[in-house]
């Protein structure tokens, strides 16, 4: 096991990455704390199982699978059946599951009774390298991705590699795309370990570094004013591609590839990239055009004084911020730099 330490403004938060750590459960978490386990549908019961088994003081609560349930409807009934149940500020939220499950579980932790602690056990390769780190949590607000939200970082985040021998190809593929942008944004070798195929010899490696890359943002800057944002390379139209199709027709990575390729602007380095996603079953384009995506693009979060920004690739492993004139394509106008104030 490794265990890497994520500071915090208000504390310094360990992520363990290792094998076999959902059955190591009750070397984590203190049994005689109480919990309320949070999960989806459609989670394995036997990842539900090892936890109530180690944790006898556990509530459980099951809401419907999909991104449509990070929700403000769904954050009540969450939050009622906890009132309901007198859990207390004491208690601990565990968020067993994907992206939507940290997220939503998450801004319960941030909002009931005023915060109470949480613990992030991501069982997708996109949330454990990806959401579970970094505190922010938040939901949906209609055709808006995550407009309603916090940062707010967990206790602890466990990552199980072992969990990824349960998901889907196309949901393993969803969560490489991730990893690809944190390479495309940071680290060029990354990529050629990617291009090589080293994840499928060495995932567990690639993940630990992925999260290291992670880790540099967040910690330079976890409000997410400044160079965190970079991060969202390609989320600019994937975020828009996704509430364009209602959160029906791709999964979050998947929409994702098709940002990053077109935020991506040299040619020979769009044609690399576009290789790479589909060497892992990745889409690279879609038939919307980007002026149907553009009152969703204006809800952006990077957005000032209602100019567009996005983050765009120089060259593999280097990204930058630029305000952007967007209609059928995208023209860079003006690089916002790194020491300037961004939000």
């Amino acid at each position: 096991m490794k265990t890497i330490h994520i500071q915090s403004r208000h504390a310094s938060y360990p992520v363990h990455i290792g094998e076999n750590l959902l059955d190591q459960i009750h070397t984590f978490l203190d049994a005689k704390t109480s919990y309320v386990l949070i999960h989806d549908s459609r989670i394995p019961q036997a990842y539900v199982q090892k936890i109530l088994n180690a944790l006898p003081q556990c509530l459980e609560i099951v809401f419907p699978q999909g991104e449509n349930a990070k929700s403000m409807a769904q954050w009540d009934k969450i939050c009622t059946t906890m009132l309901e149940a007198n859990v207390l500020k004491n208690a601990t939220i565990i968020a067993l599951g994907g992206g939507v499950t940290g997220d939503l579980a998450g801004f319960v932790a941030a909002t009931y009774m005023r915060g109470i602690d949480f613990v992030q056990i991501p069982t997708s390769l996109l949330a454990q390298i990806d959401s579970s780190v970094g505190g922010k949590v938040g939901i949906n607000h209609h055709n808006t991705k995550n407009a309603i939200g916090a940062i707010y970082p967990p206790k602890m985040v466990i990552v199980d590699v072992n969990t990824l021998k349960t998901l889907p190809p196309r949901h393993l593929a969803n969560g490489v795309a991730e990893m690809i942008k944190c390479g495309m944004i940071a680290d060029q070798e990354l990529i050629e370990q990617l291009e090589g195929g080293l994840f499928d010899r060495q995932p567990l490696a690639l993940i630990r570094r992925t999260i290291e890359i992670k880790k540099h943002f967040v910690e330079i800057d976890e409000y997410d004013r400044n160079e965190r944002q970079l991060l969202n390379f390609g989320h600019t139209l994937g975020h828009a591609i996704e509430a364009h199709y209602r959160y029906e027709r791709y999964l979050h990575g998947e929409a994702v590839a098709i940002g990053m390729v077109h935020a991506t602007l040299d040619h020979a380095i769009k044609h690399r990239l576009m290789d790479l996603l589909r060497q892992y079953n990745l889409p690279t384009t879609d038939h919307v055009a980007i002026r149907d995506l553009l009152p969703y693009i204006a809800k952006d979060k990077k957005n000032r004084d209602h100019q567009a920004r996005m983050v765009l690739i120089k060259v593999i492993g280097s990204a930058y911020l630029s305000d952007c004139v967007i209609d059928n394509e995208i023209i860079p106008i003006n690089e916002v730099k790194p020491n300037e104030h961004l939000g």
